[in-house]
């Protein structure tokens, strides 16, 4: 009976909270928040930003294999003097045709207009659109595994939110707990020191304890504010308070501990793979770049000038139409860039080394997440017989509580005794409280390492 109190006040709390809850709180299981924080996160959003370039890329290296066809037209005025001798024909030079015979007394300069359509299909690259077409899949891939990780690290850092959300509503409660504990040894030794039978110092004291426990309750409430805040950073439209698997959270299951390597389809190994099989595709552009190339060419062209055949010089704007001539050119083209044969040797040997790179890149992350995932299953099996020893610890300190509270009723110890072990109950219960959240935050890193959340979604709802 001497619990009566304490128990209909937590009843009391209990039922307020139920009816709290079904007007102001929202579901608060794991897979539900992440359900929400969707693909919308500005990093995921990136992430696919970054996917769609490089599959415009890839379209656009597609369109190599169409024909090239370049229009020119141009209107010009200028003199037509002509020379002999030879020249290189450097782009963007202008040429003018041989001596023309003009008349005494005619113009040096005319008006000429020039318009032509080339054309330049290259029918045969010998292999370089090929590979480069799967250079570029390679880095669609590379894209898309970068955003699997991203999405994967998000959730994992989600998760540590949640599990720091759900630590401090534990906190909260037992703090809950407490103030009601501390509250009855008040009373009690208030009652007992009216009645003659213990000191009136024992009630300031028990009074200082219960202030002590009261702020404790504020600091954990404080908590609690601060990491619904900062689970809004993933689910902005979150608000009101969340109704928290408080009951799965501290009574949690023995983990599956047959996992001991992790997969290659992991998304943190797959980016190196795809980033290997990127630098390996690299290497073969590298090599058919050396080849040369064989075009299709062909041209039209159409030309006027101001100069009539007899000589005669016209200078009028319209006469630079006038005196046309058509020509037409098709033939095939070979282009080989011979001094690429030694820079491409060159570029090949460092593109060698960047796969070289790529693949020890790939065997050092397998490498270290497959230790930290077998470091972190040690620590899983260590964690689960901790807390269970933690909470048969928990058991024998409440029985050991009430007693100390029946002797203290019956004048049998002192008020310092009975804090005492209300002290360690409260230190045990909190050793509880961290060892779950311990177990959480291994769980979680577990599942980070492997690539899969079903435990967490399966007991976190």
């Amino acid at each position: 009976m001497k619990n009566l109190p304490l128990y209909l006040t937590g009843m009391l709390l209990m039922l307020y909270s139920v009816g709290a809850y079904s007007q102001e709180t929202k579901e608060g299981s794991l897979s539900y928040l992440w359900e929400l924080m969707g693909h919308n996160y500005p990093m995921l959003t990136e992430k696919q930003a970054r996917i769609e370039e490089f599959e415009y890329r890839k379209k656009t290296l597609s369109t190599a294999v169409l024909p090239q066809v370049q229009l020119q037209l141009q209107n010009s005025f200028g003199t037509f003097a002509g020379t002999n001798g030879a020249f290189f024909p450097i782009p963007g030079v202008f040429n003018v045709n041989g001596n023309v015979e003009k008349k005494p007394g005619a113009s040096g300069s005319t008006m000429n207009t020039f318009g032509s359509v080339l054309l330049d299909w290259k029918v045969s690259q010998f292999g370089k659109q090929q590979k480069m077409m799967e250079a570029a899949g390679y880095e669609v891939g590379e894209a898309q595994s970068n955003y699997d990780a991203s999405l994967l690290s998000l959730r994992a850092k989600m998760t540590r939110t949640y599990l720091n959300v759900l630590y401090a509503r534990s906190g909260l409660s037992w703090a809950d707990k407490n103030v009601l504990r501390v509250k009855e040894i008040l009373d009690l030794s208030s009652s007992l020191a009216e009645a003659g039978m213990k000191p009136g110092a024992d009630t300031a004291l028990a009074a200082a304890a219960y202030l002590q426990a009261m702020a404790q309750q504020e600091d954990w409430q404080g908590k609690y504010a601060a990491g619904q805040d900062n689970l809004r950073e993933f689910v902005p439209g979150l608000s009101g308070a969340l109704l928290l698997p408080l009951e799965m959270y501290r009574n949690i299951g023995l983990p599956d501990q047959s996992l001991d390597s992790v997969s290659g389809t992991h998304p943190f190994l797959q980016v190196l793979d795809q980033r290997f099989k990127y630098q390996q595709s690299q290497k073969k552009v590298l090599g058919r770049k050396q080849l040369p190339s064989i075009s299709l060419l062909a041209g039209l062209s159409a030309r006027g000038t101001g100069i009539n055949r007899d000589g005669r010089v016209d200078q009028n704007f319209v006469s630079g139409f006038d005196n046309s001539s058509r020509n037409y050119l098709i033939g095939l083209g070979l282009s080989w860039n011979l001094t690429g044969l030694y820079t491409g040797s060159l570029e090949k040997k460092r593109a060698q080394k960047q796969v070289d790179a790529a693949q020890s890149q790939y065997q050092l992350q397998k490498l270290q997440m497959n230790t930290a995932l077998q470091a972190i299953s040690s620590r899983i099996s260590a964690q689960v017989k901790q807390v269970e020893k933690t909470k048969a610890a928990l058991k024998k300190t409440l029985n050991a509580y009430d007693l100390y509270l029946s002797r203290y009723e019956a004048g049998l110890i002192n008020l310092t005794e009975l804090l005492q072990i209300q002290a360690l109950l409260q230190q045990v219960e909190k050793s509880d409280i961290e060892g779950y959240q311990e177990l959480w935050s291994q769980l979680n890193t577990r599942a980070e390492l492997s690539g899969d959340y079903s435990y967490l979604f399966n007991n976190l709802k």
